[in-house]
């Protein structure tokens, strides 16, 4: 055979090899996905990798950065438990310093807030106000029945900023976009029991729980005949002034919205004080907070710590219920250590996190962005690491079963039998998880932006996807 021929027959075999390989990266189930008319001005970013080999079953653009929306939840949660470690618990200190003379102290009673999200959580198992509790057994145990001073918290850990700058102006002030301090209560959350009449008339504020001393309401809210709720809470985070506006159904005797906390330090340090109060602890100081009161104690003693749940417990929440209140706990939390960078710690464990632009923790920021190729490889890594029976897998909801996902793939064949995380925001949508067939597991990442047409549309072209593909 001459030269020629036999480069020909090798040209040959190469094409033939590529093709197989580019069939390969986009299956007849991709390829329908993508020919979608709601997709045709869109930027799209997938990748699925069989676990078992580490071969990749199909990608497009997988090295793509798009905006993830709550998909970001898994790069914080990730790195979390990898960083701490799944029994890592929050310990918030109950200090004093002076002296205690009799059953007097002499000095200041301080709670020292370690960023711990789940104090007095409506999302954990447990008495919402079981820590207040533990902080009057512990003075009652020291001797303490009078405080000469103050009833300060120490907030200051992550500043006061509260939120960031690239969030959308529309979202501060709402339940889902809280300020984020080094101490948290109550979820930051506060609910507005509302009653509408007729369409077009005002609405009524019928109270607000729990109270919160300062908070004033500009009510500009609307009963519509439209079922479902258009209303908004706007303010600055830290602002004890919020505008109310936009609709809600009406004829509602008893409708709830829920608002952010201006000042969830000052909020403890006042429901503090008048716990113990009630409780017959005499207080002479005032109720404070680091930020007015910008002063660390000197030598002072613990008389109680008051541990969170075990971080597995808060991811998991976190991912099933798409809880931006702790994401953003456990992303603020990392960054606190010298010079944490998410991207870099993940290049340190052998991830190119170079499409990682991380704005929070939560996904809220459209500034976000990051690659389906980026998010399947954190996911296999926590595969491989620590299993199906790792906190991190455990704690990706069930779809058509559970959390954000419980209507996805809902009565098809893969219900029930995919771990993923969602993503909204608008016009983005994105699912990243594993999904188990038979004794096989995969592990995958969609990310679409700028779809045009409705939302659930898309999501049936995704559920198509992902019922072809496995």
């Amino acid at each position: 055979m001459s030269i020629t021929k036999k480069k020909i027959l090798l040209l040959n075999v190469m094409f033939i090899v590529c093709s197989v390989i580019i069939y390969a990266q986009r299956p007849a189930a991709l390829d329908a996905f993508l020919r979608k008319k709601n997709l045709s001005h869109a930027a799209v970013s997938f990748k699925a990798v069989d676990l078992s080999n580490g071969n990749t079953i199909a990608s497009f653009n997988e090295k793509m950065a798009l905006i993830p929306a709550s998909n970001m939840k898994i790069v914080t949660t990730a790195t979390a438990l990898d960083t701490l470690g799944a029994g890592f618990r929050y310990q918030t200190a109950l200090t004093y310093d002076g002296v205690i003379k009799d059953t007097v102290l002499e000095g200041n009673l301080y709670l020292k807030g370690s960023g711990d999200p789940t104090l007095g959580s409506e999302f954990m198992i447990g008495d919402k106000e079981g820590f207040l509790r533990d902080c009057l057994v512990a003075l009652r145990k020291a001797g303490i029945k009078s405080i000469e001073g103050n009833i300060i918290i120490l907030d200051q850990l992550f500043g006061y900023e509260g939120v960031y700058s690239t969030w959308l102006l529309e979202d501060i002030g709402s339940y889902y976009a809280p300020g984020i301090y080094g101490v948290s209560i109550f979820d930051n959350t506060y609910r507005i029991y509302l009653q509408s009449y007729k369409p077009g008339t005002r609405v009524e504020i019928r109270s607000v729980y729990p109270p919160i001393p300062g908070l004033q309401f500009t009510n500009e809210l609307r009963a519509s005949k439209i079922d479902s709720d258009r209303s908004r809470i706007s303010g600055l985070s830290s602002s004890f002034e919020k505008r109310l506006y936009g609709t809600i159904p009406a004829n509602r005797p008893n409708f709830v919205i829920k608002g952010s906390i201006p000042d969830p330090g000052l909020f403890l340090a006042e429901y503090l004080y008048k716990f113990l109060t009630n409780n017959s602890i005499e207080i002479k100081g005032n109720a404070t907070t680091f930020r007015y009161f910008p002063k660390l104690p000197e030598n002072d003693r613990t008389i109680a710590v008051i541990q969170s749940p075990r971080l597995a417990a808060i991811v998991r929440e976190t991912n099933v219920k798409s809880n931006n209140h702790y994401a953003e706990h456990l992303y603020k939390k990392l960054l606190t250590f010298d010079d944490f960078s998410y991207s870099d710690y993940w290049e340190r464990r052998g991830l190119d996190g170079s499409s990682l632009l991380m704005a929070d923790g939560s996904g809220l920021s459209p500034t976000n962005a990051v690659s389906a190729d980026f998010l399947t490889a954190i996911l296999i890594y926590m595969y491989e690491k620590d299993g199906a029976m790792g906190a991190f897998y455990q704690s990706l909801p069930i779809a058509g079963t559970e959390g954000t996902v419980m209507t996805f793939l809902k009565k098809t064949p893969l219900q029930g039998k995919v771990r993923l995380k969602s993503g909204t925001i608008a016009h983005v949508q994105s699912y990243s998880g594993y999904v188990e067939k038979g004794n096989n597991r995969y592990a995958f990442s969609l990310i679409v932006n700028n779809f045009c047409g409705k939302r659930p549309d898309l999501r049936k072209a995704m559920e198509k996807l992902l019922i072809d593909l496995f």
